[in-house]
């Protein structure tokens, strides 16, 4: 619903200038109307500035640029005409309670009543939930590896990705770390994250690549990558990527960036 608000502020910023536009243009157009004749196979043009005459005195050749100047002119009343009623609408519609919209009377109703309803569309809060509690298998620890924790006692596997986990669990941005996905010609991965652009209920893979100076993990990420396009994940759109080495180490400036951008 916010993004119709924000469409319809658009439209009527966009048809309030231009109502401007034409409005200044009429103001500037030529007295009268204009008359077109079809005569055999050639156009007739008379100038009308008497409403009781229909006919109109004849418009020559040389004086052509009055025909362009009528026929604007007859153009921009119409156009401004349209565009009065569509700000009107645009009107109306603000002041018929649109927070009120159907989507969002199942939020108003009491959780009881929810519960014994099917609505035309989850909530925001009930598509989270849904989406929270999908189970799978991460992948495994290997024996000796370093404890990390996130602030929501999760393990992670470096100290890099706990900070990216507790920066979207403060951002409120929903996560599964670690959740595997298959890549066609490529085989299963796991990307660190999968988080959720709420908003647009869209799903945004995660990979930070820790150790980018170290040629071998490069070559193999690099691949990864590669497969990653290939199946549909596009960095900068449903596939973040941000790297690190020993002397670049993870900027959560940067990191807080990225989640505005992508996940907001």
């Amino acid at each position: 619903m916010e993004e119709i608000k924000n469409l319809l502020e658009a439209r009527e910023d966009y048809l309030i200038q231009l109502k401007k536009n034409k409005e200044k243009s009429l103001q500037f157009a030529p007295e009268g109307s204009l008359r077109i004749n079809r005569r055999g196979t050639r156009m007739q043009y008379y100038h009308r500035n008497d409403p009781k005459d229909f006919t109109g005195k004849y418009i020559r050749r040389e004086n052509f640029e009055l025909v362009h100047k009528l026929a604007q002119k007859d153009y921009d009343k119409k156009i401004l005409d349209a565009l009065e009623k569509e700000l009107e609408a645009i009107k109306k519609y603000y002041l018929n309670d649109p927070d009120r919209n159907v989507e969002r009377i199942y939020e108003s109703l009491h959780e009881e009543r929810q519960k014994l309803i099917t609505p035309i569309l989850e909530t925001d809060e009930e598509f989270v939930r849904k989406w929270e509690t999908v189970t799978y298998q991460g992948k495994e620890f290997s024996e000796g590896m370093p404890e990390i924790y996130t602030a929501k006692d999760e393990r992670v596997r470096s100290k890099s990705e706990m900070i990216i986990a507790d920066l979207l669990s403060k951002e409120g941005i929903p996560y599964r770390y670690e959740y595997p996905v298959y890549l066609k010609n490529f085989g299963r991965v796991h990307p660190d994250f999968m988080a959720l652009n709420v908003e647009k209920r869209e799903e945004v893979l995660w990979e930070h690549l820790g150790m980018m100076d170290d040629e071998n993990y490069a070559e193999k990420n690099i691949r990864k990558i590669a497969a990653y396009i290939q199946n549909g994940y596009y960095p900068g759109d449903n596939l973040i990527l941000t790297f690190e080495t020993r002397n670049t180490p993870i900027n959560q400036k940067l990191i807080m960036q990225m989640i505005q951008h992508y996940l907001k």
